[in-house]
């Protein structure tokens, strides 16, 4: 299936130039919202080649978009929902009901 532009035009081509440089059409930047300094991730399967728009994450927050933290917030945010929360007024109330003084 090949690319098609926005208005559902011709499929696109772009050359390939020197240092592997390749221009994405303007059509497919504004239809992707892709600016310029965007990462895109690049897999090759079956002869293809994919380009999918993707925001890196800095190594030292990589921790909070692992599967086991996600899973985790998303119970956080069940239970807020749910109301199954503790708010505490002050350092010595939160420290009090952890049985510390």
């Amino acid at each position: 299936m090949a690319g098609r532009p926005a208005d559902g035009g011709r499929p696109l081509s772009a050359p390939l130039r020197e240092r592997g440089v390749l221009t994405i059409p303007q059509s497919v930047r504004d239809q992707l919202q892709l600016r310029a300094g965007d990462n895109l991730l690049i897999d090759v399967q079956d002869g293809r080649i994919t380009l999918t728009p993707a925001a890196l994450v800095a190594r030292d927050q990589a921790w909070f978009w692992t599967p086991e933290w996600q899973a985790k917030e998303a119970r956080a945010d069940e239970d807020l929902a749910a109301g199954r929360v503790v708010r505490h007024t002050s350092d010595a109330d939160f420290l009090t009901s952890l049985g510390e003084e």
